[in-house]
């Protein structure tokens, strides 16, 4: 027994040392190809985007010589420097300091014809002059009749010449205007052979060389004549770009030699985790093969077929054994703490069925369970009382108790299902009861999360809903006496005014047939009130802009005002205001408007009168009344005067508990600010 125990360990043992040295290598494959790969497009990637950051770089610089030869060729002084050769140009801005301040190695200026007037070059690192080229001449000759083929136009770009890269920009000498004719010709350039690039890796080299060498030009053959390219060794990556000389066409190319830092760098992490994880799982596979044996597996066995027991048995009092003080105990403990729970569980649910059960058969309403088809599968007593059905015994549906109209209210009940929509929904039915009497019933679905069953409960609501309908008649009723008084009081407010209109007609003083015309257009206003309320839907508010509208246009008639000899303009939101406040209001704007129509427009050709009434925020108002007529007399304090009209404006304003101001600018200018109390709704 012992021997086959030992050879089916050292068998497990064999098969696990199989499974982990396939791993590891399957592991070190895979990282071989997908690693290094990635890897290698890594270092590719940035290769490209150093070159381009060179490419941008040199660009950049030739771009900046560009604007500064244009800057300096375009100038009076450098102008008459070269027609003249005037030394004092030349000691004050062709020094040293100049050279370092633009970033540049040397400066040329020519006559038309070549000759040279003025060269000079500097080192920018040692800060020094140095020689310019021997054959200076012959080069700036060479360089200035393409310039004259080109009929004098500017020409920039990266050139090779007697060995050294430079990029060089040249630019007819002319007036600061741009005006010619041009006088000679400035060239500046700028040695490429020192050229560093801040973004380069440590041990990188950058080289620049004339395309036209046989080494160049086999090499762009290889790769079509592109702008960038690559060429990768074991040690090396190349990156090479060219650049464009003064004619446009190639001229120079850009190589960057790169050590192969990151592709190396990965072949050492890939080869290091590799070792790494085969001397790990060799350590691991041991201590999983001795813990496993010798420690879990027994145990996992007896708490195995301890848990099987329990289940076969039914018997949530059974518990596993525990044996040691580990991570598997805990297990142990927490199965024998899971089966107490249980156990617990099922007790609270005995008593938890029947507290549901007495909760059922005695909340005073009618309570019934239903399936997705409205078939009724559990009925409480009230709701049998009510119907006399016994569900134990007979096979019923809510539908058989319902009115026929009221079936279709189903629909919205199988949409929820349907729809997984499971929140509470009211409705209203009409049911038969025992009696055969449609009875009225407030039902309330409530829907189980885990199935399609329906918990109803059912208030009988018919005594409410004829009260309701009792209710809803009395108020009816007196709504229609309200409109009835208000238009008596409207009809009554007509007859005084047609009293005091016939009144007047016997009155030969002006003055007292002015007051009861103003006597007349005050009862007139509250008079169109009440027939608002009266034609009004809603009888506890009225339309403030459309009360306005019609109360203007009667005043201006009553004046003797028209379209032809008056313009009205009203910018007066729509709001529905409670006659509490529309009253005050509109004797306002009575007084305010004939006024204006009395005494503002004397002698004037061009009449108007403004209306602006704007809600400013919660219940709070501004109205704005103004004319374009000769002003409120600066000798009146119109709150403090004999006027019948003021007055009564004052006090309407302190009603509404509101504030007035008075502007004088261009006619009479009038500014209420008031809150609408909140007055108790009318039933």
């Amino acid at each position: 027994m012992g021997e086959v125990k030992v050879k089916l360990r050292g068998k497990t043992l064999t098969i696990m040392a199989i499974i982990l040295l396939s791993l590891i290598l399957s592991f070190f494959v895979i990282s071989e190809i997908f690693f290094m790969n990635s890897a290698s497009d890594t270092e590719s990637q940035y290769v490209n985007m150093v070159i381009k950051n060179t490419m941008i770089s040199l660009e950049n610089d030739l771009n900046a010589l560009n604007n500064t030869a244009n800057d300096w060729s375009q100038y009076d002084a450098a102008y008459n420097f070269v027609k003249t050769n005037n030394s004092n140009f030349k000691n004050r801005s062709l020094i040293d300091e100049t050279f370092l301040r633009l970033n540049i190695n040397f400066i040329i200026f020519t006559n038309k014809s070549g000759d040279i007037i003025f060269s000079k070059a500097v080192d920018l690192k040692t800060e020094k002059e140095i020689p310019m080229y021997h054959d200076l001449k012959n080069v700036t000759k060479n360089y200035i009749g393409v310039l004259n083929q080109k009929n004098g136009a500017e020409s920039s770009g990266f050139i090779y010449i007697n060995g050294r890269p430079l990029m060089i920009a040249a630019k007819p000498v002319l007036k600061s205007d741009g005006e010619g004719p041009s006088s000679g010709y400035l060239i500046m350039g700028r040695y490429l052979d020192t050229y560093t690039l801040d973004s380069l890796p440590p041990e990188s080299k950058i080289y620049i060389t004339p395309i036209n060498s046989s080494d160049n030009l086999k090499l762009l053959n290889q790769h079509n004549q592109t702008k960038l390219g690559l060429n990768i060794s074991n040690d090396i990556i190349t990156g090479y770009t060219i650049l464009n000389g003064t004619s446009g066409k190639p001229s120079l190319l850009v190589k960057i030699e790169m050590p192969r830092n990151i592709y190396k760098s990965s072949q050492r992490t890939v080869l290091f985790l590799a070792l790494s994880l085969l001397i790990s799982g060799l350590v691991a596979s041991f201590f999983v093969y001795y813990y496993l044996d010798r420690n879990l597996l027994r145990r996992l066995d007896k708490i195995t077929s301890s848990v099987l027991r329990i289940g076969r048995s039914n018997d949530l009092s059974g518990r596993v054994p525990i044996l040691g003080d580990d991570e598997l105990a805990e297990q142990a403990i927490s199965i024998n703490m899971m089966l107490q729970s249980l156990e617990e569980s099922n007790q609270e649910l005995k008593k938890s069925r029947e507290g549901y059960k007495t909760i059922f058969e005695n909340t005073g309403t009618a309570m019934l369970l239903v399936d997705s088809q409205m078939q009724i599968l559990l009925a409480n007593t009230k709701f049998q009382q009510i119907f006399d059905i016994n569900i134990s015994k007979n096979d019923y549906n809510l539908k058989n108790l319902m009115t026929k109209k009221d079936h279709p209210k189903l629909e919205d009940y199988q949409l929820n299902l349907e729809s997984s929509i499971k929140n509470f929904k009211n409705y209203e039915f009409q049911l038969i009861n025992k009696n055969n009497e449609v009875r009225d019933f407030f039902a309330t679905f409530s829907f189980y999360k885990t199935s399609n069953e329906v918990l109803i409960s059912l208030i009988d609501i018919t005594e409410h809903k004829k009260a309701g309908n009792k209710i809803r008649e009395s108020l009816k009723e007196k709504e229609i006496l309200l409109r009835e008084i208000h238009h008596r009081v409207k009809n009554n407010l007509q007859i005084i005014s047609v009293l005091l209109s016939l009144q007047s007609e016997e009155i030969e003083d002006p003055a007292i047939l002015e007051k009861y015309k103003e006597s007349e257009n005050r009862i007139h206003s509250m008079a169109l009130i009440h027939e608002r309320m009266y034609q009004s839907e809603d009888l506890s508010s009225i339309d403030f802009s459309d009360y306005v509208t019609n109360l203007i246009g009667d005043i201006s008639y009553a004046y003797g005002f028209d379209d032809k000899n008056l313009e009205i303009e009203m910018d007066v939101e729509t709001h529905n205001l409670s006659i509490e406040t529309v009253m005050p209001l509109g004797l306002i704007i009575n007084e305010l408007v004939s006024n204006s129509l009395k005494y503002a427009f004397n002698g004037k050709k061009s009449n108007k009168i403004n209306i602006i009434f704007k809600k400013e925020g919660e219940n709070c108002y501004r109205l704005e009344v103004m004319d374009n007529g000769i002003g409120f007399p600066e000798s009146i304090d119109f709150k403090n005067t004999s006027s019948l009209g003021m007055q009564l404006v004052q006090e309407l304003v302190e009603q509404i508990e509101g504030k007035i101001n008075l502007l004088r600018e261009e006619g009479t200018h009038f500014i209420i600010h008031f809150k609408e109390p909140d007055y108790k709704k009318r039933i």
